[in-house]
């Protein structure tokens, strides 16, 4: 019994001070302007590669 109380009391105790510090979901979401920058550099990457995969074939074309 003393160890079911330890473990509900640490879990408190726990839940107290992620309360404390803003709870844990806010701290996973990332920010609208961070988001935004994400799929910038998602679009910015799809280009380049398709810029070097259309560079590469250029390439390989003019080896043949």
């Amino acid at each position: 019994m003393r160890i079911i109380g330890l473990v509900l009391s640490l879990g408190a105790i726990v839940w107290v001070m992620m309360q404390a510090a803003g709870g844990g979901d806010a701290e996973t979401v990332i920010p609208e302007g961070h988001q935004q920058a994400l799929q910038k550099a998602e679009g910015l990457e799809e280009s380049m590669q398709e810029s070097l995969n259309d560079k590469l074939k250029s390439m390989e074309a003019d080896l043949e």
